[in-house]
C-alpha cells in the first residue's frame, strides 16, 4: 500500500523560506520505511537556491522537472514549486539519473538509467516513472519506446520537462540538481494498482479524416497519400513556413493495433519532411484536427468525469495529471481555466499532482484491455495510484 502527502509554495526567491514552507505541509513523522518524492518547479527555483533547498530538506531521493505551470490540491500558478510524497512499508522506490542526452544516444542513456535504477531496486519494478528533456531533436517516444523494450513492457509514466516555448529554459532534475538534457526515473516495486486515463483531440475538433502515411522514416513524415507533407499542407489551406499554424494543427495517429488513434503535434518543419512528436509508420492513417478554447476544457472535462466516477467508485491513494503544455497556451488569457477546472472538480478529495508536460507517456488499452506505453502530445492524461 502507498500513502501519499503533497505540499505546494510559491516562494520563489528565498531557499530557506521556501523550505520551511514544504516542510511545514509534510508530516515528516508519519513517512513509513520507504519514501520517495516528486518536484515540478517553476524555471527560476533552480537559479535561485529554491529547489536545491527542498530537496536537501527531504530526507529520501527526489525527481522531477520544470513545467509551465502546475500544483496540488492544496493550491496551482506558474511560478511555484510542488512536492508529492510516496510511502510505504511494502512498496519499495529507486531512482537514477541518465548521463548527457544526444539525438545519437538517447535509447543507450535511457536504458543504462533504467538498469542501474533495477539494480537498486533489487528487482523488476511494478511501474516506470520517467522525466525526459523537452527538445526540437528527439522525440520523447525515444524514452518511453527504450524504457518498454528494456522492462519487458512494464507500464511507464511520465512526462518531458517544459517552460513554454522556450526549451533550452526547461529542466530535469534528481535531488536538487537540474540538468538541461537528462533523463530522471522513478522505479517502483510491490503491489501498486494503477489506472490510466488519456483525452486528446475531441471528435468534433476532428476535420480532415481518410488520409494515409505513404512514406516517412520514424519520426519524420515525408508523404502523405502520395504527396509530400508540404503539398498535403498547402492543398489544405496551411502555409508550411507558418510555424504557429502547423503547431496548432496536431494530427491523430491510428496504428491500428486496437489502440484508439494517439495525438502528436508537428514541431520542425525540414526540408525532408515534418518531424512529428511520435512514430509515424507508413500504412498508418492520420487525421488533422484544430484545437481551440473549447475543445481543451472539454476534453479536461471529459477526463476529469472519468477520473471522477472512478474515485467515486474505487478510491485512491494519490492522483498525477499530466496534460500537455501546449493546451494550457492555447487557452490564451484565460490560461488558469484548466487547472482550475481540476481543482474545483477533485477538490481535496485526494492527494494530487498537476504538472504540465512537453510530452506525455501514459499507457493506453489495446482492444483486448491489455496495456500499451505510448507516447502523447495535445492530451490531457493521469495516473491514479492505490
Amino acid at each position: 500500500m502507498i500513502k501519499a502527502q503533497t505540499a505546494f509554495t510559491t516562494e520563489l526567491d528565498d531557499p530557506k523560506a521556501a523550505a520551511a514552507d514544504i516542510l511545514s505541509q509534510i508530516d515528516l513523522g508519519a513517512l513509513l520505511k520507504n519514501n520517495v518524492g516528486i518536484i515540478t518547479f517553476y524555471q527560476d527555483m533552480h537559479e535561485t537556491g529554491v529547489l536545491d533547498a527542498v530537496a536537501d530538506a527531504l530526507p529520501f531521493d527526489t525527481v522531477g522537472c520544470t513545467v509551465l505551470a502546475g500544483g496540488t490540491e492544496r493550491g496551482f500558478a506558474f511560478e511555484q514549486l510542488s512536492v508529492a510524497v510516496l510511502s510505504s512499508d511494502d512498496v519499495s522506490f529507486s531512482t537514477a539519473a541518465s548521463g548527457e542526452i544526444t539525438p545519437d544516444n538517447a535509447e543507450e542513456m535511457t536504458r543504462a538509467c533504467y538498469r542501474e535504477a533495477r539494480d537498486a531496486l533489487g528487482g523488476e519494478p511494478s511501474l516506470i516513472f520517467v522525466f525526459g528533456p523537452i527538445t526540437s531533436e528527439i522525440s520523447g517516444n525515444r524514452y518511453t519506446l527504450a524504457l518498454d523494450e528494456e522492462s519487458g513492457g512494464v507500464p511507464v509514466f511520465g512526462m518531458l520537462s517544459n517552460t513554454g516555448i522556450i526549451y533550452e529554459d526547461a529542466r530535469v532534475a534528481r535531488d536538487g540538481k537540474a540538468r538541461r538534457r537528462m533523463v530522471t526515473l522513478l522505479l517502483i516495486r510491490g503491489d501498486v494498482k494503477t489506472r490510466f486515463y488519456s483525452k486528446a483531440i475531441s471528435d468534433s475538433n476532428i476535420t480532415r479524416r481518410g488520409s494515409f502515411v505513404t512514406e516517412s522514416d520514424d519520426y519524420l513524415l515525408k508523404k502523405i497519400n502520395g504527396v509530400t507533407v508540404r503539398e498535403y499542407l498547402l492543398d489544405i489551406g496551411i502555409a508550411t513556413g507558418d510555424t504557429g499554424a502547423i503547431a496548432s494543427l496536431p494530427i491523430l495517429v491510428d496504428y491500428k493495433d486496437g489502440t484508439k488513434p494517439t495525438a502528436y503535434s508537428m514541431y520542425a518543419n525540414t526540408d525532408k519532411g515534418m518531424l512529428v512528436g511520435g512514430l509515424v509508420p507508413v500504412g498508418a492513417e492520420i487525421a488533422f484536427a484544430d484545437v481551440d478554447y473549447d475543445s481543451v476544457m472539454g476534453t479536461a472535462e471529459n477526463a476529469l468525469g472519468m477520473i471522477s466516477e472512478d474515485l467515486d467508485k474505487d478510491g485512491a491513494s494519490v492522483l498525477f495529471i499530466t496534460p500537455c503544455f501546449s493546451r494550457c497556451l492555447t487557452l490564451g488569457i484565460r490560461s488558469e481555466d484548466e487547472m482550475k477546472m481540476t481543482a474545483e472538480t477533485l477538490g481535496r478529495r485526494l492527494p494530487y499532482l498537476f504538472m504540465y508536460s512537453g510530452g506525455e507517456t501514459c499507457p493506453v488499452p489495446d482492444s483486448d484491455g491489455r496495456l500499451v506505453n505510448r507516447f502523447h502530445n495535445m492530451t490531457y492524461t493521469a495516473m491514479a495510484i492505490s
